[in-house]
This record gives structure tokens, C-alpha cells and sequence, in this order.
């Protein structure tokens, strides 16, 4: 005897969620168990950009050019120029939280001053060295416990054209932040997160503004300008080739 299985689709309307899981590994099943269940509260974000349907059209597959051109609307959140479906870094949370700067910060800085620090505080490479620390109140104004991942992004003119739409500069996680209670997200920017590579690859901290947005939805803001000249943080090996 035979038997078949039929499955039936239900319409788009009668789906009001969709998990994503990533590579969840030997335990994905129950992680994703008791999110369902609401043992746990998530707090993921999503790590790539989620390019709209027609995006296959647009580009190539073999085009693995990263920045926009005339036959190419770009590719990740730092170059794309069209509207994703879902931003890199996007999360939701079983709770709603609300944010303050932990702490004010200068609006300007002077490069050179900031070169001098990081060479004071010994740091192995100059691209790890600290810039400053942009600190977070994070505060649960909702009714289930849940941690919260904090990002930092970066836009604004500086360094040569074209640039990019933004980039992150610092990510943490706080955790178990409890209905009512606050914590604080330790949010600290290297130079090199703030660097910008020129035609060579040589990364150099370039004068200009530059503006700081918390999350994908930009909660908080904190703008600041560099000023003096552009100081190289990494170069690359010089080419041994032309010189044989």
C-alpha cells in the first residue's frame, strides 16, 4: 500500500512572523523552542542585508563590485543605494527599551592630539588604539527581562569620494536587563573602526564630520568633526615586484 502527504500553503495573510536561524547548530531547535514559547526574549541581529526580490535582476552574480555604478545599485548596508527589505542589524524584542548618552562627548577633535594618545597608550597597531568611548543608557520600559545588542554606526564627509552610506564602529551586548531597570553599553570606537582605506589600501584617519547614529533606526545621535590633517593609521607592504 501506498500513501502520499499533501501539503497546503497558506496565503502570505495568514503568516504574521518568520524566524530566521542562521546556522543554529545541535541546539538551534531548542533555542528556537523556547523563543516560540517565550522562555527565552531574543535579541539577535540580522547579520547580512536583505536585498528586495528584484535586486537579482539588478546585478550581475558575477559582479562582485561592492560600490554603485551605473549597472549596479551596490552591495551591502555600507554601498547599497536602493531600499532593503530588512537592514543589516536588524532586530525586534519581546520588550521596548529607551535610550540616553551615558555621557557627553567632545564635538571636536584634533587629530593630532588624538595620534599622540594612542602612541601614549602603547597599543600594538595604531589601528587598535582607542579613539574615544560613546557610552549608552539602556533602560527597559517593557514587561519581559531581555538583553539588548547596542550598535554604532558612523556616516558622514570625510575621506575620498564616494562615501559610504555608513559603517559600524562599535557593537555590545548588554544582558538581562530586567522591566523598570537600566544598564549602561560600553560603545568604544578604535581608530581603525573610523579610518577610511585610500587608492593603495593605506587606512588614514581623515579629517572631516562625522555623525554617530545608535541602531539601525538611528535612536540616539552625536555629531563631531576631526580637524588638522589626515594621519595614516595601516599601511600595506610596499611591492616587491617592481623593484626586481
Amino acid at each position: 500500500m501506498s500513501s502520499s502527504t499533501h501539503i497546503v500553503a497558506e496565503p502570505l495573510s495568514q503568516v504574521n512572523a518568520i524566524i530566521w536561524g542562521g546556522y543554529p547548530g545541535q541546539s538551534g531547535g531548542t533555542a528556537l523552542f523556547d523563543i516560540l514559547t517565550g522562555k527565552a526574549a531574543p535579541a539577535g541581529r540580522l547579520p547580512i542585508t536583505q536585498y528586495p526580490a528584484v535586486y537579482a535582476t539588478q546585478i550581475p552574480m558575477t559582479d562582485m563590485t561592492l560600490r554603485p555604478h551605473a549597472a549596479s545599485p551596490g552591495r551591502t548596508y555600507k554601498w547599497y543605494t536602493g531600499v532593503p527589505v530588512f537592514d543589516f542589524g536588524f532586530g525586534l524584542h519581546y520588550t521596548s527599551f529607551k535610550f540616553a548618552w551615558a555621557s557627553s562627548a567632545p564635538r571636536t577633535y584634533a587629530i593630532a592630539s588624538v595620534m599622540a594618545r594612542a602612541q601614549a597608550g602603547g597599543a600594538a597597531f595604531a589601528d587598535l588604539a582607542a579613539f574615544d568611548a560613546f557610552p549608552v543608557r539602556v533602560t527597559n520600559t517593557g514587561k519581559v527581562t531581555s538583553d539588548y545588542v547596542a550598535l554604532l554606526f558612523a556616516s558622514g564627509e570625510h575621506g575620498p569620494a564616494p562615501q559610504p552610506n555608513k559603517e559600524l564602529v562599535a557593537y555590545t551586548r548588554v544582558h538581562g536587563v530586567a522591566p523598570g531597570k537600566s544598564a549602561v553599553a560600553a560603545l568604544n570606537v578604535t581608530l581603525g573602526a573610523l579610518a577610511r582605506a585610500d587608492a593603495e589600501g593605506k587606512k588614514w584617519l581623515y579629517p572631516g564630520t562625522y555623525t554617530l547614529k545608535l541602531d539601525t533606526t538611528g535612536e540616539l545621535t552625536h555629531e563631531f568633526t576631526l580637524t588638522g590633517e589626515a594621519a595614516l593609521i595601516a599601511d600595506w607592504p610596499k611591492d616587491m615586484t617592481s623593484a626586481q
